[in-house]
């Protein structure tokens, strides 16, 4: 377990996963020995694919190749713009995050995930649209208890619209997401949380350039780990990112734990390396935050 940041209410325990599709994305810290809130199994991965497919096809966009009319290559291809509400749980002084860090933190996101870093260039653009602020010590201190209680009264905007939520969260986890095919369902639960000291310049050595929003935000968007299914099954879904049994911890030079070609994609925003080791997305996963916002967002 990684230390808590200076200041920060002592290391608690993450809550145990749930195996089902409902509970939030979670990003660990590399050496946690949780379960992750949404680890999903290969017949989970494989029950949702079935259903983002279904949809896909109505619309043109399922299947190999190029999409089936201009129309909806044209849908496909379209920039995605993302509004962006930004929620600071805090305690007092604690966790309060300033303005300027949290521009700095839409910042990351909009070179992560328009190719500034290396990599794909995703064409998704975040823009700022409000920061509240709630002084409560039980939610900054407990967000994932409380998530319940907090995310109904401050969330805003539709399906489309990103709701961040920063706070101090105590074990192993650096933030959490929900899927884009579980808003129809619970539409107020919808958003991303991340630990403050996450946020870029924060207190977590290793994991404070503002790559853990990048990450969790990409489940937002539909992707899955790199390391999904392992090295079997179906993998993340995305051909162009090598299989990968494990996660990966720190910046290991030639890792490479499945006999699949390539090796281990540990620059990948999806994979669970340090901040300084990420770098990038692929084609193959830009092509998929397309089809997930054709799906379920746009």
């Amino acid at each position: 377990m990684q230390a808590a940041p200076a200041g920060a209410p002592g290391p608690g325990t993450a809550a145990a996963g749930r195996a089902d599709c409902a509970s939030p994305e979670a990003r660990l810290r590399p050496g946690a020995q949780v379960r992750e809130r949404n680890d999903l199994t290969p017949g989970q991965a494989a029950a949702t694919e079935r259903g983002l497919d279904r949809i896909l096809t109505r619309l043109g966009l399922a299947g190999p190749g190029a999409p089936a009319s201009p129309r909806a290559a044209k849908r496909l291809a379209a920039p995605i713009n993302v509004p962006v509400y930004f929620h600071v749980l805090h305690d007092g002084a604690s966790g309060n995050v300033s303005d300027a860090g949290i521009r700095r933190q839409i910042t990351v996101l909009n070179d992560s995930y328009g190719g500034r870093n290396g990599g794909a260039d995703a064409d998704v653009t975040f823009r700022l649209q409000a920061i509240d602020r709630t002084d409560n010590a039980q939610w900054y201190a407990d967000p994932e208890r409380y998530e319940r209680t907090y995310k109904p009264r401050l969330r805003k905007g539709g399906k489309n619209t990103l709701n961040l939520y920063s706070a101090y969260i105590g074990g192993d986890l650096l933030g959490w997401s929900t899927f884009p095919w579980k808003y129809r369902s619970e539409p107020e639960m919808d958003g991303v949380t991340i630990h403050y000291a996450s946020m870029p310049g924060g207190s977590i050595e290793h994991f404070n350039k503002g790559f853990s929003a990048t990450h969790e935000v990409g489940h937002w968007l539909g992707l899955y780990h790199t390391f999904q299914d392992g090295c079997g099954g179906m993998g993340d879904r995305v051909a162009d990112t090598p299989a990968e049994r494990d996660p990966t911890n720190g910046c290991p030079s030639g890792k490479d734990t499945c006999p699949a070609p390539g090796e281990d994609p540990v620059h990948n925003y999806m994979d669970y390396s340090y901040d300084t080791c990420m770098t990038s997305f692929t084609p193959g996963q830009a092509t998929r935050v397309h089809k997930s916002w054709a799906a379920y967002r746009a």
